[in-house]
């Protein structure tokens, strides 16, 4: 039996809710409650495909079956705030004709591997759904003896489940890929002090010899930057950064890509190439098609991953204030190089 959850597009959103109005008819026949989700449409799908959200299409055998996602910030149920490290399982759902097989269990484990800093999850349901009941405790959930009681509806059983394993960063294969936010500037900062580091050390670079060097750099060096208009962006895992990029136009057409960073423990997975592949659409998108780029030259195995990736190498320069040389390659939307 083949499950699997991948990130929800808009184009799905339509199947998924008439997944979800099969899924929910019983419930709604039974109470007749307004916010029952068989009385929505796509809308209610393509609303929560935002930063506030993770929702996750289920498969089985690689067939559309379901949906799931999760809150990440504001309220969960009235009086309740979502805190740091908490993750509210809101909905999941299953076509009928998939029920009752472990297809919402499994998805749940599933989507469990992609959040880096859970420390607890949250899901409530009808208390007389016995069935979710079953599912919720085999995949760790605890009742907290909460109940939630609103006119006109069902009764709502509250449950808590405590991520007490260690994360497997490995576990991670669905990051996504947001715009930075100001109050966000500290943990990027800290991605890429602990990214750049791994070069720092390598290469012997001190806040001595090299005070300049990324893996040194004060905040202040970043809020500058989102002053200036600079595009921040960055790879979130849950509501965990695990990744950091920034572009700034140079010219008409080009853009400078800055301070490219993955957490040494998600490396090796693909992350940094899909961060450039990214990058390469936003400036595609602004109308651009050059993209400029400046490393340590001598850093052998980081230039050669750029020049798998489209770079081509153009030249280098040695700065008296860097105890190393400087290379710099470009990325060419039109593939015009112009090199000899």
């Amino acid at each position: 039996m083949s499950i699997s959850i991948k990130i929800t597009s808009a184009s799905e959103a339509e199947e998924l809710s008439q997944i979800q109005k099969a899924a929910f008819k019983p419930l709604y026949e039974q109470f007749h409650d307004g916010g029952n989700p068989f009385l929505r449409g796509s809308e209610d799908i393509l609303r929560r495909l935002n930063r506030s959200y993770r929702h996750f299409t289920i498969l089985f055998e690689g067939k559309i079956v379901g949906g799931i996602f999760y809150r990440l910030c504001g309220k969960r149920v009235p009086g309740y705030e979502i805190g740091t490290g908490e993750y509210y399982l809101q909905r999941v759902y299953v076509h009928p004709d998939y029920q009752n097989h472990g297809i919402a269990g499994e998805a749940i484990s599933l989507c469990e591997k992609e959040f880096a800093d859970a420390r607890c999850y949250y899901v409530d349901f009808p208390e007389v759904l016995e069935k979710n009941r079953r599912c919720y405790q085999r995949v760790g959930y605890r009742d907290t003896g909460e109940r939630i009681t609103m006119e006109g509806a069902p009764t709502l059983a509250m449950f808590q489940k405590t991520a007490t394993e260690a994360f497997d960063p490995a576990g991670v294969s669905l990051p996504m890929i947001y715009e930075v936010l100001q109050n966000e500037l500290p943990e990027c900062l800290d991605v890429i002090h602990q990214s750049f580091r791994t070069v720092a050390d390598q290469f012997g670079l001190t806040k001595e010899n090299c005070p300049k060097h990324t893996s040194f750099i004060p905040l202040s060096f970043l809020e500058t930057q989102k002053n200036w208009g600079w595009n921040m962006y960055a790879l979130y895992a849950g509501k965990k950064i695990i990744g950091y990029m920034s572009l700034s136009k140079e010219s008409d057409g080009a853009f400078a890509l800055h301070n490219l960073a993955v957490l040494p423990e998600y490396r090796h997975k693909g992350f940094g190439k899909w961060l450039l592949r990214y990058a390469k659409d936003v400036v595609k998108a602004s109308g651009g098609n050059v993209i400029k780029i400046g490393i340590i030259e001598e850093s052998t195995v980081l230039k050669n991953w750029y020049i798998a990736n489209g770079f081509v190498h153009t030249g280098t320069k040695k700065f008296d204030h860097l105890p190393f040389t400087s290379g710099f390659l470009e990325w060419r939307g039109d593939g015009s190089y112009g090199l000899p």
